[in-house]
């Protein structure tokens, strides 16, 4: 068995692998005997190689359906694309899709998977960091409309998750950095030390060894919130920390601005709005910017529109009653949420985001 790491908590397997191909042969066989493989076009060398291991092993898994890369690929026009795959192989309810790639390719591939004949099977391997720490693990998919992020889309959860670490090895450096928004977010919500370790945690990955642990970690939080609450009616709504403005400036900027770079400065927001709110400490809210900018990731952007930012937010899958809600830190580990905000508040928050720290926040 090449399983390097499990991720205990969800009613399917989360791995981080050292040979994926290998390890999603094995979660399949027994189970399907036709895949069809989805694929970022970035990594579709890779998803050829679990291709041709699940074809070998007695999974007929045809050719690799790539798309494009990036947020614009999150559409129905990709979406469409993987539903004419599937078509053009006759697939059937036995079947079971394989999404390899990042975030956004496991969105859409699960959310096509989730679409077709009512409900196909699928099984993500996510190749990125921010896919492996988070995107892939929980079984939201979704695809984003043009007056926000994420908008349309269905709880559809994998059969397994197969973080393929060797994959680490070809992403780009923009990548991590994203990824460790992610990790730090789930830091904030749950693993108070796993801060500390992405302190110390070099910028490049020059050895995926030191990466694929505080993976796994981040990983772990998100896995056990999902498992009390799998459908956000309630304490899911942690995971949401960051993200509220951070989707908001993803939107406004036409995407210019990268999910981990939005998560970075919606952090940002989120600790200088808890700061009156729960009493979340100067100290605190240091440490947690002190780890971003190590990793090259952004606390200000003096090219924010705030006015288009705030349009954004008002298509917020969070809000209730007309209102925004947000989750907000109380210290690193310990998190409230569905906390209403005032506008002007929030809209402070925003046009703070445009400024260097000033007196640490």
């Amino acid at each position: 068995m090449s399983v390097m790491r499990a991720v205990e908590g969800l009613p399917y397997p989360v791995v981080f692998s050292d040979d994926a191909p290998v390890d999603v042969t094995r979660l399949i066989a027994g189970c399907a005997s036709n895949a069809v493989v989805v694929a970022d076009e970035a990594v579709a060398a890779r998803a050829n190689e679990i291709a041709a291991h699940l074809s070998e092993r007695g999974v007929e898994a045809g050719p690799v359906a790539a798309i494009a890369g990036g947020e614009e690929s999150k559409r129905w026009e990709s979406v469409a694309a993987i539903h004419d795959a599937l078509a053009r192989r006759y697939a059937e309810r036995s079947w079971i899709v394989v999404a390899v790639g990042g975030g956004m390719l496991t969105d859409v591939a699960g959310f096509a998977a989730a679409t077709y004949m009512r409900g196909l099977r699928w099984l993500a391997v996510p190749t990125t960091p921010v896919g492996m720490a988070d995107a892939a693990v929980g079984g939201k998919t979704a695809i984003n409309h043009a007056l926000g992020k994420n908008l349309i889309g269905v709880y559809w959860d994998p059969v397994a998750v197969v973080a393929d670490v060797a994959a680490l090895a070809t992403v780009p450096r923009r990548s991590f950095a994203d990824g460790i928004a992610e990790m730090a977010k789930a830091a904030i919500v749950g693993d108070n030390s796993l801060l500390d370790e992405l302190g110390t945690l070099p910028r490049l990955p020059d050895d995926a060894a030191r990466w694929v642990p505080l993976l796994a970690r981040a990983a772990a939080v998100k896995a056990h919130i999902v498992a009390t609450d799998p459908r956000e009616q309630g304490r899911r709504a942690e995971l949401n920390l960051g993200h509220t403005v951070g989707h908001a400036l993803e939107k406004a900027s036409a995407y210019r601005v990268s999910h981990g770079e939005a998560v970075a400065l919606g952090l940002r927001a989120a600790g200088t709005l808890a700061h009156t709110v729960t009493g979340f400490s100067l100290e605190e809210h240091r440490r947690i910017l002190a780890v971003l900018e190590r990793h090259g990731l952004p606390v200000y952007d003096p090219a924010i529109d705030v006015e288009t930012c705030l349009a954004a937010m008002q298509v917020d899958k969070k809000r209730r009653d007309g209102s925004l809600r947000f989750v907000l830190p109380i210290r690193v580990g310990e998190v409230v949420w569905g906390h209403e905000v005032s506008p002007e508040a929030v809209r402070g928050a925003v046009q703070m985001l445009r400024r260097p720290p000033a007196d640490g926040w």
